[in-house]
């Protein structure tokens, strides 16, 4: 499988396991230069892989805070109406 497409069908527990046996390869004295180049291009098409995982992530959680202030906004003003009707 080519480097980058194996790189988008891991996850990034997997990416991440991944990337260490590379640099464990990388630096055996007996990986030649040819491995070490593919393995270069393995590595680097996972660390891309894991950053727009790592984006990705990222909004997921800036939405669940901006629903969870939203949420919470609501209910300030429903608890404002309920006094306010009293």
């Amino acid at each position: 499988m080519p480097p980058r497409a194996k790189a988008k069908s891991l996850n990034f527990e997997e990416a991440t396991t991944r990337l260490e046996e590379i640099v464990a390869r990388v630096n055996n004295p007996e990986t030649g230069l040819e491995e070490m180049l593919n393995l270069a291009a393995e590595g680097l098409a996972l660390v891309c892989s894991s950053e727009k995982l790592l984006a990705e992530a990222e909004l997921k959680i800036q939405k669940l805070e901006q629903a969870g202030a939203a949420a919470e906004t609501e209910e300030t003003q429903e608890t404002h109406a309920e006094f306010s009707l009293i």
